[in-house]
């Protein structure tokens, strides 16, 4: 049956080409094989910064229809997401999270993880850039390179025989590094850089060390529901027509 299909073609083209080609036409392609495969449309799928879907609508508004997409705004998850053609299987979806900076997160700021004090010297020194003052930064860098503490401890240990027993250690512990410091550095992903004070706290029992920043703990707070809010105000300026719904 192909082959007949195949013959009769070649033929049609001869009696074309015997009556002379059509007016523009200067050549014609015979092309033989499988046709392209049919496939199924494409889901636009993304993940991107808080903004996204707001960045989204902004350019593409003026080919969708607000009244088949919709928002979803969680703020505990941290994230707004844009949906198109809610009835369509593969109607696009934009999301976007409001994530911690990677210059917040290598800083291991406020996670409780403890580090030697030689491994903390290397930190600092190698992101030495986001410090607000970067003699301040090596000079840090020297105080943990030769960490010196000393340590005072008090013991009583008091049993009287008649099942009372008293157990006091008291502890204290002199060292040479500074109480804090100032870092410049964005807090959430894509976000303007914001100057934050640290101290180094150390443990007791081993002396490693972690960054604490009772601040940067207050501006994280802060700025998540205003991030957010901000994003939101540009969705109802650019579509007022789209719905948006708190989860």
């Amino acid at each position: 049956m192909e082959k007949k299909i195949k013959e009769e073609v070649k033929q049609q083209i001869a009696e074309m080409l015997a009556n002379g080609l059509p007016a523009g036409c200067g050549e014609i392609i015979i092309r033989e094989g499988k046709a392209v495969e049919v496939k199924e449309p494409v889901k636009v799928a993304i993940r991107g910064t808080i903004d996204a879907a707001a960045r989204w609508l902004e350019t593409r508004f003026d080919c969708l229809k607000e009244k088949t997409c919709h928002i979803l705004v969680n703020r505990e998850e941290l994230y707004i997401k844009l949906q198109c053609n809610e009835n369509n299987h593969y109607g696009t979806v934009i999301a976007g999270y409001l994530e911690l900076s990677p210059e917040y997160k290598k800083f291991g700021i406020n996670e409780g993880k403890y580090i030697t004090h030689f491994e903390m010297a290397e930190l600092i020194k190698m992101n030495r850039s986001h410090f607000e003052n970067k003699t301040e930064a090596m000079k840090l860098v020297t105080e943990l390179q030769n960490f010196k503490a000393k340590v005072d401890k008090e013991i009583e240990d008091c049993d009287n025989k008649r099942g009372d027993r008293r157990l006091l250690v008291n502890q204290a512990v002199q060292h040479n590094l500074p109480a804090a410091f100032s870092l410049v550095i964005p807090l959430f992903k894509g976000g303007e850089k914001q100057t934050i004070e640290v101290e180094v706290y150390v443990n007791p029992a081993d002396f490693t060390c972690t960054l604490v920043s009772a601040s940067a703990n207050d501006l994280v707070e802060e700025l998540r529901n205003s991030e957010i809010d901000a994003v939101l105000n540009r969705i109802k300026e650019r579509c007022p027509d789209i719905v948006i719904i708190e989860q």
